[in-house]
């Protein structure tokens, strides 16, 4: 294989793999216990909450290529949202766009991880 094909075929790769990421940043002094990675956490989508609550933080989820879609962000923002100790997500913000030279659809949500508070 001569190094044009390799090039050419490891960027093939890397365009249509797709990528999915979600990171955490703390917006309060306090940090809690995370819980499993599965935890059964509320999502809202359409407003916030009735119930008192308190921000634990922001959590930004993105998915690039074929893992662009709502569907695929969701869980991984949810999965972060359990490991900051959250008892719910807020859906902040959702933008759908394309990214570089290809215009590979990319997709990037925020949300406010929250935690009940005891009443």
């Amino acid at each position: 294989m001569t190094r044009n094909s390799t090039v050419v075929l490891v960027g093939s790769l890397l365009l249509f793999s797709g990528c999915l990421s979600a990171n955490f940043t703390p917006t309060s002094g306090r940090l809690y216990e995370p819980r499993p990675s599965n935890c059964d956490i509320e999502v809202f989508s359409s407003g916030v909450p009735d119930r008192a609550y308190e921000e634990v933080g922001i959590v930004e989820g993105k998915g690039t290529a074929w893992k662009a879609e709502l569907r695929d962000v969701l869980p991984a923002i949810m999965e972060e949202g359990c490991r900051a100790g959250g008892d719910g997500i807020i859906i902040g913000s959702m933008d759908l766009f394309g990214e570089g030279k290809e215009n590979v659809p990319a997709q990037v949500i925020q949300a406010t991880v929250i935690r009940w508070k005891n009443e």
